[in-house]
């Protein structure tokens, strides 16, 4: 996983500067605007503080990872887009960091999509209380231990999330430049749980018990886990940088509802003593839709026109700006033409 970081923003960061050593005006590249003349951006911080802030977005990735893999076996019981159907928690605690640590306003129509966003989760925490099979394989002590751990690690996104865009648009750090520390500390940091003690047996194992070709086969995998990897993190480099962690957090539960639909219709999803429960799949589709549609509100691809949602819109601020700067404009030809 940091392997795979460190190449991708190693690799883009060595063509970005290759690409303004050539002499060419500032330019975009994956949208994101290139400028050769870095006096006019100032960094807030020392270089010491960035590094520490790359540093403990690595750390935090890695202590996500582990909190998740080590106790991947309690969701085996869990339903399986539980996951899904709760990362819409990671807008909100993403809009917490916000606003009380980056200190940006939250708007109108934003608080009123987190409203609606909190209100969904928590029917959706309810239904899984309620239908959720409780048996000797999953009690309530191990189902509310699973989702505090699904929270953990959200709250980890959050952080990790709210560090990059502080460093882009505090610091003017080139993404692809932090992407690729991010990893290089990631990966110097993985090599100390080898020092625990058998950490490694699992990977000792495998090469013992597989054949030729499965170890072929494991092998190109996990280099395309590793290609992957990179490719998902440039573009949650990206979509951070050029909007914010609330439409990154976006990205993970936009396509909620077709994936509740598919798990549901192959009978993957929402049983209830080994029957698919309809009210179990409507309730959860119902919020689903809310939780993307509030999403897509938050981050202001749906505009809303009642009760004053739309004002601190951009595109309503927009459209202000260039009325009045028609208005200015007239007044000017109007009274150049009274002085002549």
């Amino acid at each position: 996983m940091f392997l795979g970081e460190f190449l991708s923003g190693l690799i883009i960061y060595n063509y970005q500067n290759r690409f303004l050593k050539k002499g060419k005006k500032p330019s975009k590249f994956f949208s994101i605007t290139l400028r050769t003349n870095i006096s006019y951006f100032k960094p807030l911080d020392k270089s010491t503080k960035i590094f520490i802030l790359i540093f403990f977005s690595a750390f935090f990735h890695m202590i996500q990872f582990l909190i998740w893999t080590a106790n991947v076996s309690k969701f085996i019981n869990l339903s399986g887009t539980i996951v899904s159907r709760l990362s819409g928690i990671s807008t909100l605690i993403n809009a917490l960091f916000y606003y009380f640590v980056l200190r940006l306003e939250i708007f109108k129509h934003q608080k009123f999509s987190l409203i609606l966003i909190s209100i969904s989760i928590i029917i959706i925490i309810m239904t899984e209380f309620f239908c959720q099979d409780i048996n000797i394989f999953m009690n309530y002590t191990n189902f509310l231990f699973a989702l505090l751990i699904i929270f953990c690690c959200l709250i980890f996104d959050a952080l990790i999330d709210s560090i990059e865009k502080y460093l882009y648009e505090y610091d003017f750090l080139n993404p692809f430049y932090a992407l690729m520390y991010e990893g290089l500390f990631g990966f110097i940091l993985s090599f100390f749980l080898f020092f625990i003690p058998n950490f490694g047996d699992d990977i000792i194992l495998i090469y013992k018990k597989y054949s030729t070709w499965n170890l072929v086969l494991f092998t190109f995998l996990l280099v395309l886990y590793l290609i992957l990897c990179g490719g998902r993190n440039v573009f949650r480099v990206i979509t951070t940088k050029l909007y914010s962690p609330m439409a990154r957090s976006l990205t993970d539960y936009f396509m909620n509802p077709l994936y509740l639909i598919y798990y549901f219709a192959m009978g993957k999803d929402f049983l209830n003593e080994g029957e698919r429960d309809i009210i179990y799949f409507i309730v959860n589709l119902i919020t689903s839709i809310i939780i993307s549609f509030c999403g897509c509100i938050y981050n202001e691809f749906i505009v809303l026109y009642f009760c004053g949602l739309e004002t601190n819109t951009h595109k309503q601020i927009s459209e202000r700006s260039d009325n009045l700067t028609k208005e200015l404009i007239n007044y000017k030809d109007n009274d150049e033409e009274s002085e002549f």
